[in-house]
């Protein structure tokens, strides 16, 4: 038996906004000081031209839901069919009830589910989270999603966050089912890696609207509820932990730099993907990115871009695929996945 991934699905809000479109709100940007416009500006350390944005009234858990609707059918299941479902976000529809409680009231399950208060690292975390119930509870059915509506938490007068951060939702389907002897071995998780540096935090947070610093209208005033990234400090932090968790997953896996096909990191932006993975020894064609059109949709990366090389046919029956995200906490994760089919992992069903 074996953990198999048999449906992806993802979610990108209608509305799709340009850079050029930025320039209405921001208010910080100085071309002149800059020596570029604003596009080029995003286009040359984000590598992003277009971004899409929730609309008003839709929630994380709306976002979820699509996702998670997209992934069962893929995986040609009915909601009634999971036994589990285990979602991560930062941007919770409300503190109670939870976006989670939401998708699985919408679809009408019964499945026992779990949702993680986490960011960037969220979807990679889930996955160990919805393995380790699936080995250690029985479940043979779980539903992983990630979903966020960042633009809540960014500010619109910034062009380095809004330029940064947008909205979506990513899903899988995990199953245990009978592996498939492929070139390389069996299919399914090989690895996991996973970290946690409480003391980094400071670099990437939201001050105030926990039970710490509540919000108040002075602190909102202040612009406290807004995330907040000391760049200079995440950027070596994401580069060397880019590298780190693409090395560890493949070690644990037992394997070489050399074996590994295809990497989907978060994405955190262009420049420090391409820093860390080619420190890593990953060389650039091997890494599959969406970021030029969804941008940095926070915990919702990885799975929002594994969705769409799923459905384009990217990947072949066993291949190395890592998995990897990190920052705010700061927490990070990876994995390595041997590929195999979904339609022949399907085929495993008893």
């Amino acid at each position: 038996m074996a953990r198999l991934i048999t449906g992806t699905g993802s979610y990108l809000p209608a509305k799709e906004v340009s850079n050029r479109d930025l320039e209405s709100c921001v208010q910080n940007f100085d071309a002149r000081q800059a020596g570029c416009d604003l596009d080029t500006w995003i286009r040359r350390r984000y590598g992003i031209r277009v971004r899409h944005w929730a609309a008003e009234g839709e929630s994380t858990g709306d976002m979820a839901l699509v996702a998670a609707r997209r992934a069962l059918e893929s995986a040609h299941l009915a909601p009634s069919d999971i036994d589990l479902i285990v979602l991560s976000t930062a941007t919770t529809d409300s503190v109670a009830p939870h976006s989670v409680s939401h998708v699985q009231a919408s679809l009408g399950t019964r499945a026992v589910f779990h949702q993680l208060q986490d960011a960037c690292p969220g979807f990679l975390n889930a996955l160990m989270v919805a393995d380790s119930l699936m080995a250690n509870l029985g479940y043979r059915r779980a539903l992983v999603v990630a979903a966020e509506k960042m633009t809540h938490i960014v500010d619109p007068r910034d062009f380095r966050m809004i330029g940064l951060f947008a909205d979506g939702a990513g899903a899988v389907v995990l199953e245990d089912l009978d592996a498939p002897e492929l070139p390389r071995g069996k299919a399914g998780f090989c690895s996991f890696y996973a970290g946690s540096d409480g003391k980094a935090g400071h670099a990437l947070r939201v001050p105030a609207g926990g039970t710490r610093l509540p919000l108040t209208a002075e602190r909102m005033a202040a612009g406290e509820h807004f995330l907040i990234s000391d760049f200079r400090e995440v950027y070596p932090f994401a580069v060397r932990t880019t590298q780190n968790c693409i090395e560890e997953a493949v070690k644990r896996a037992g394997l070489a730099i050399a074996d590994v096909d295809w990497v989907i990191p978060h994405h955190a932006s262009a420049n420090i993907i391409q820093d860390g993975v080619g420190q890593a020894g990953i060389r650039s064609d091997q890494v599959l990115l969406a970021i030029d059109h969804t941008g940095n949709t926070s915990s919702a990366s990885v799975p929002t871009c594994l969705d769409e090389e799923v459905r384009a046919g990217r990947f072949r029956d066993g291949d190395h695929v890592v998995l990897l995200a990190l920052g705010g906490g700061m927490g990070w994760g990876s994995t390595l996945y041997r590929w195999v089919s979904p339609e022949r992992a399907r085929a495993g069903r008893r």
